[in-house]
């Protein structure tokens, strides 16, 4: 099975001898980050490509960051947190009903993996984060959060009992994320014709799946 990768983006680079002050420095380097995290992957990031973009030296992002995991890791906290606002925006956009408010955080969660593949395999990845690190533990915690919130005003509504809140979650996650990571890594393109570079049909074949996964997360189980 092939991987599909999306269209590289345009990447602009600061001109060279721009200065910043110490926020403006480190938001440069977050943004340069990202466009190159989404042209190469986490495999093809370096500290020294990003400053060049944001057009200042090769040590300026080691008094923000330390070194290229420690940027890496501030990107995927990033990516959490944005992660998480999707969700918000789902949910308070959905039926005022429990069930539809946990298919919009279901749909918020596929919605960002395919329109920012690059940036979810990171969050997601373990060998280039410290995963000890205190802001990305935050933001993780937000997107965690929002979930578990409307899978208990589900429970809640359904009168089913809390323990089984865990198992719940746990089959609420396992199927938005391993749908996300197959779609984007081109593993349903053979089967069913879907892949990361058509985000129209993937989009269609989501809902189907959440519409299956509500009735499983509802029901008295």
């Amino acid at each position: 099975m092939t991987t599909r990768r999306s269209p590289r983006p345009a990447v602009p680079v600061a001109p060279a001898g721009d200065s910043y002050h110490h926020g403006a420095l480190r938001e440069a380097l977050l943004t340069a980050g990202e466009a190159l995290l989404a042209e190469r992957g986490a495999a093809g990031f370096t500290l020294r490509e990003c400053a060049r973009r944001a057009g200042v030296s090769h040590a300026a992002p080691a008094h923000h960051f330390g070194d290229a995991r420690g940027l890496l890791t501030a990107l995927a906290a990033r990516g959490f947190d944005r992660m998480a606002d999707l969700m918000a925006r789902y949910r308070d956009a959905a039926p005022a009903t429990p069930e539809a408010r946990l298919v919009a955080v279901g749909r918020a969660y596929i919605d960002f993996a395919l329109d920012h593949r690059a940036h979810f395999l990171l969050m997601f990845g373990a060998d280039r984060l410290d995963r000890d690190d205190a802001e990305l533990q935050r933001c993780g915690g937000r997107s965690a959060a929002a979930l578990q919130e409307a899978m208990a005003d589900v429970m809640a509504a359904r009168a089913l009992p809390p323990a089984s809140l865990p198992q719940r979650l746990l089959l609420a996650w396992s199927a938005v994320h391993g749908f996300a990571m197959l779609v984007i890594e081109g593993q349903c393109q053979d089967f069913f014709g879907i892949g990361g570079d058509q985000p129209r049909q993937a989009r269609t074949a989501a809902d189907a799946v959440l519409a299956l996964l509500q009735g499983a997360l509802a029901g008295p189980g």
